[in-house]
């Protein structure tokens, strides 16, 4: 292998961060990266490549050395094939994948077409036919034009310059814009009130990405074949609350009504719809266009929205034929989830495509852990579990929320001090509050990320104790000021930092928390010993312990039992006295709802009002009938006892 071809391949493994845009579709990219590598070989990013491509070698080398005794040792044994076996083992996932797919395509994955570029453009024409960029130190996204000489998001503008001006010969040079977020976030609020009127519930993952279901909406207009305007107005009143779940159009009405609509005439109707609803995007921003795809999984439609850039659409329908078809021949780095890592790996093992990632599936079970192995088996047929709940409003993400976690991060140039770095992560967690505010998120767990001037990456993460939820900047600071100490403190070298990024998990919306069911138990704390706290978190901190510390439960002794639960009607007698004492501080100020534990009816008032509701829910005969059931006093403290568990996880 000569130095050149080598030099390029090197430069491939290095440089390549994603997938290429739309618009970069035949380029010259071997020429592209060593261009790249080049002109920042000796920067600090690309010795921290260097790095970490090292590390992928050595792992590719022990996946080979791995495979080999296997092989050596089948030989041993008298030949024959071991991926047989395993390929036999898979049958039955292979054949319940296929069968579990979902038998509609209604899933659409919107994407605007260089979002941030093509705002500019409604002000610039001129610039359509030139390449151009928005960002100057750091690109933002690029145009069409300037993706032909590989410029693209996150890219050093710099870099940028030297690929346009090399590539053409000397005869072009890449214009720069300032960013315009107010301009940005005012036309993404136009394409999503134009979206919401085909999917009340959909999700913005960015914003210029937006992630909908539109089988309500089929399901009554081809379905029952009312105009847009109703449709409009009957799926808005159902996402404010105006039709009681359960009732009307439920999920099951509503598949029960395309699944009276032929396969194909639904197929049909589905890509019209996205059609009319990509135009409408067009004419209510003043000509700003989107791609969209159309599958029956999330993924694929993610896919497929890439597909047809700009200004296009992709259908891909639900059966397999349809799906394996379309994803077959694709690259697997096109496969979201698939990393410059995973496809180093895999092509070192000549797995090129989706359907070599299918027909080595008994390889990639032996060489990668079982949840890798799943994962990949699952993508090669197309298939995932990202189905939207029509009834909850979740969508891509499997949670209570919808989403895994919500982050915010700033990157700057290294050499700040140690009193401005805390600056900086005072104003990333007011600005992410604020987004948790907005959205009614808390959160709990939370993660600090800290990039280097060397470009090592740190991480620190803290979960609350059970219980506890944070939302507010003012809780968040000093946990987030810990942990970077702390990192400061382990690591060894200089602590030059070029990026901070806060990151909230395991989320919940403030109401489900707040009208979460208790056992009666949880309310008999006294109020030393039990803080729910309304609007900046709801946590539950014991007496003078540290915040997100647990207090035990009133009247529990060290080996979990309950005191005085022998008789049911001599606790439930007990519970009605301690429920008189009771305090929930900071609920009425915060205007919290509490569910009571008994009849689950959300009250808003103050603490007498509570106290007043739950001694009533008392006196009602099913808990005097409870008191009376002297054989089930056993049963019932194991009962309570789960409950609690519950109630504090």
């Amino acid at each position: 292998m000569d130095a050149s071809v080598k030099a390029s391949s090197t430069a491939s493994a290095l440089v390549v961060a994603a997938a290429d845009k739309a618009g970069m579709e035949g380029i010259d990219r071997t020429q592209i990266d060593a261009i790249i590598l080049r002109e920042s070989g000796d920067s600090s990013f690309m010795k921290q490549q260097r790095k970490r491509d090292a590390v992928v070698n050595d792992r590719i080398a022990g996946m080979k050395r791995k495979l080999s005794e296997r092989n050596d040792a089948m030989l041993d044994h008298g030949g024959g094939s071991w991926k047989i076996g395993i390929e036999r083992e898979l049958e039955p996932e292979v054949e319940r994948l296929l069968r579990s797919r979902r038998s509609m395509s209604t899933n659409v994955v919107v994407d605007m077409d260089a979002f941030y570029m093509n705002c500019e453009l409604l002000t610039r024409p001129d610039l359509a036919d030139v390449p151009a960029c928005v960002g100057r130190g750091m690109i933002l996204t690029s145009n069409y034009c300037a993706r032909r000489y590989g410029v693209r998001s996150a890219m050093a503008g710099w870099i940028g310059d030297r690929l346009v001006e090399e590539l053409s010969g000397g005869k072009r040079r890449l214009v720069h814009l300032p960013s315009n977020f107010d301009l940005y976030t005012q036309k993404s609020h136009e394409v999503r009130n134009v979206l919401a009127e085909y999917d009340p519930k959909m999700r913005f993952h960015s914003l210029d990405e937006c992630y909908m279901d539109i089988a309500p909406y089929l399901s009554l207009r081809v379905g029952k074949g009312l105009k847009h305007e109703h449709v409009r107005e009957a799926l808005r009143k159902e996402a404010d609350g105006g039709i009681q779940r359960g009732r009307g159009d439920s999920k099951a009405a509503y598949i029960d009504l395309l699944k009276c609509i032929p396969p194909d005439t639904l197929l049909d109707a589905s890509a019209a719809v996205v059609e009319e609803m990509r135009k409408e995007v067009e004419k209510v921003t003043g000509g700003l266009t989107c791609s969209a795809g159309l599958a029956s999984n999330f993924m694929l439609a993610k896919i497929a929205s890439d597909k047809n850039k700009p200004d296009g659409q992709c259908v891909i329908g639900p059966e397999n034929e349809n799906i394996l078809s379309f994803i077959r021949d694709l690259p697997v780095r096109k496969i979201p989830g698939i990393g410059r890592v995973t496809e180093k790996i895999l092509n070192s093992f000549q797995i090129m495509t989706v359907n070599d990632l299918f027909q080595q599936r008994s390889l990639i079970k032996y060489l990668f852990k079982p949840a890798t192995a799943t994962f990949l088996l699952q993508r090669s047929l197309g298939w995932s579990d990202s189905l939207p709940k029509l009834d909850d409003g979740a969508s891509i993400e499997k949670s209570s929320t919808g989403q895994k976690g919500i982050s915010k991060e700033r990157t700057f140039r290294p050499g700040r001090s140690w009193s401005e770095i805390h600056l900086m992560i005072e104003d990333i967690s007011q600005e992410l509050s604020e987004a948790m505010k907005r959205k009614d998120l808390l959160a709990h767990t939370i993660t600090l990320k800290v990039k280097l001037a060397s470009f090592d990456v740190l991480c620190r993460s803290k979960s609350m104790a059970k219980g506890i939820y944070l939302q507010s900047a003012k809780d968040m600071l000093p946990i987030v000021a810990a942990m970077l100490s702390d990192l400061r403190k382990d690591h060894k070298g200089t602590f030059s930092v070029r990026l901070l990024g806060i990151r909230c998990s395991n989320l919940s919306h403030q109401n489900q928390l707040a009208c979460r069911q208790p056992q009666i138990d949880t309310f008999l704390k006294s109020k030393e010993e039990t803080t729910l706290s309304g609007t900046s978190n709801i946590s539950i901190k014991g007496t003078g312990g540290a915040p997100g510390s647990v207090s035990k439960p009133i009247g529990e002794d060290k080996g979990g039992r309950v005191d005085g639960a022998s008789s049911p009607r001599r606790k439930t007698c007990s519970n009605r006295s301690q429920n008189r004492h009771m305090s929930l501080t900071n609920g009425a100020e915060n205007n919290m709802r509490i569910a009571c534990p008994i009849c689950s009816i959300p009250i808003s008032g103050d603490n007498e009002e509570l106290n007043q509701h739950v001694d009533a829910c008392l006196k009602a005969s099913s808990v005097q009938e409870v008191g009376s059931e002297e054989s089930k006093a056993s049963d019932i403290r194991k009962e309570k006892r789960r409950a609690l568990a519950s109630f504090f996880s």
